[in-house]
């Protein structure tokens, strides 16, 4: 029996709508800037996505496109957003060039205009249980899981990812749902063990089909919060024609996971625009 499609679309366009009738309240129109330092065609796609999104609830979205900068290029371009009263919200695309320290430019951030919710202070709150302003990617996977009425409370939750943007802040988010969470990542060993018994499993490495039905428990719920281009096509880390058929419930790649974190910091454009209002 194939498993049951957790479209994201649904999910997205309730966030979004909600955000649209809180900007029409707003009486001026909030303005996200996205700074972008990768050639990443997987970064292009989500920048669009954004710009599209924000454009469609009543923002406005500009893009800085750098072209392989220097950390105190992208630090100086942040503290010029962060003075600019006109700006009130700003993303920085992940990963950035290896060149820069990807701790010092989100530090650089006014956490006033944190969208991504990626600023040190605003993770350690959210480890503190506060979720006002979560990590984007990581509130899309409570989104669908909550919109499609997956209770985690006492599941085994697997998460294959230990990333700042997904793995660290859902083990906060779940933990505080009262899941059982296990982290894996590139060290992990035998990872297929651990993902077997997993209730849930949550995979964000951007390897391409790395789960497989082999590496899946028969009913478990698959979110697929990874993406990479091959061949020209973007997928996720699951293998969705083998894996749907064993599992219960599936997010697909595209229209999964990726426009609910784009709707979810939209959101979060609202809230930062509402507070400094």
């Amino acid at each position: 029996m194939a498993a049951k499609i957790l479209s994201g679309k649904p999910v997205a366009d309730a966030i979004l709508a909600e955000a649209k009738a809180r900007i029409e309240k707003l009486g001026f129109t909030p303005s996200l800037h996205i700074i972008k330092a990768s050639g990443s065609k997987a970064q292009d796609s989500f920048v669009k996505m954004k710009v599209k999104a924000c454009n469609s609830v009543g923002g406005k979205a500009v893009v800085h496109e750098l072209n392989d900068p220097s950390e105190a290029e992208l630090i100086s371009l942040i503290k010029e957003l962060n003075k600019d009263t006109g700006v009130h919200g700003i993303v920085v695309q992940l990963p950035l060039p290896k060149n820069v320290s990807t701790l010092n430019v989100l530090e650089a951030l006014d956490i006033k205009k944190d969208v991504d919710g990626l600023h040190p202070l605003n993770l350690g709150r959210l480890l503190s249980g506060l979720e006002a302003k979560p990590t984007a990617t990581a509130n899309a996977v409570i989104r669908i899981l909550e919109w499609y009425g997956i209770n985690v409370e006492g599941a085994d939750v697997v998460i294959v990812n230990n990333s700042i943007l997904v793995g660290r802040p859902l083990f906060a988010m779940l933990t505080s749902r009262m899941a059982t969470v296990t982290v894996c990542h590139i060290k992990t060993k035998n990872l297929s063990e651990k993902t077997l018994k997993a209730d849930v499993l949550i995979s964000a490495t951007g390897v391409p089909r790395l789960i497989t039905d082999k590496m899946v428990g028969e009913g478990s719920v698959v979110i697929d919060a990874g993406t990479s281009f091959v061949e020209g096509t973007l997928v996720g880390d699951v293998d969705f024609q083998s894996v749907s058929q064993k599992v219960s419930a599936i997010t697909p790649v595209p229209g999964g996971v990726g426009p609910v974190t784009v709707a979810t910091i939209i959101r979060n454009l609202v809230e930062c625009a509402s507070e400094a209002s």
